[in-house]
């Protein structure tokens, strides 16, 4: 079972060297830093890559949460991997450390927390879209009349025009076009009764 360290830098903290040395007194076997760079590094490695060559038993060390993502989705998301995959998880600053069982305190709550902001995200999107109803406002794509469509159908079959040259002339994207333009002889009777 490995111990192995994670530092990575951000805008305003751009060197890992304090935090590296404390992953090294912590104990950690190996260590591997990401920093904030618009340079492309070979020495950098992602949270993503150090995971993936994590096995189960091991351990993962950060000296603070915030280490390990930038959103409290990013957390919690990464948090549920390495449950699934049976990784520990240790953070220095807050005393975190699921190898202990109080650790599985902390899976708990993350995962308490995920399922929290998931439904929190859902009741502000529905709450959105009653808002936007009661003005009026209906979601999904804009109905086009049929003489629109007619015009593109015309446009395509008669005129042998280019699809962006109708797209254009006709106010719509390339796709609607395309759309339209496929119908069977069947749905396009439909349409026009």
């Amino acid at each position: 079972m490995k111990i192995i360290g994670y530092a990575r830098s951000t805008i305003t903290d751009n060197s890992t060297s304090e935090q590296i040395n404390k992953l090294k007194e912590f104990g950690c076997n190996d260590y591997f830093h990401e920093t904030y760079s618009l340079e492309e590094s070979e020495e950098n490695h992602s949270l993503e890559s150090v995971v993936a060559q994590m096995q189960p038993g091991d351990t993962l060390v950060v000296t603070e949460l915030h280490r390990l993502g930038k959103t409290t989705r990013q957390l919690t998301e990464l948090t549920d991997l390495l449950k699934q995959r049976e990784l520990h998880l240790v953070s220095l600053a807050e005393n975190i450390d699921t190898r202990e069982p109080m650790g599985e305190v902390y899976f708990n709550l993350m995962e308490g927390l995920a399922i929290m902001e998931r439904s929190l995200i859902k009741e502000r999107t529905l709450v959105g879209l009653n808002k936007a109803r009661k003005k009026g406002k209906i979601g999904g794509r804009p109905k086009i009349d049929p003489k629109t469509i007619k015009k593109i159908r015309h446009l395509y079959y008669e005129k042998k025009e280019t699809i962006q040259y109708i797209s254009e002339k006709c106010g719509v994207s390339v796709g609607t076009c395309y759309k339209y333009i496929k119908l069977s002889e069947e749905e396009w009777r439909k349409l026009r009764s």
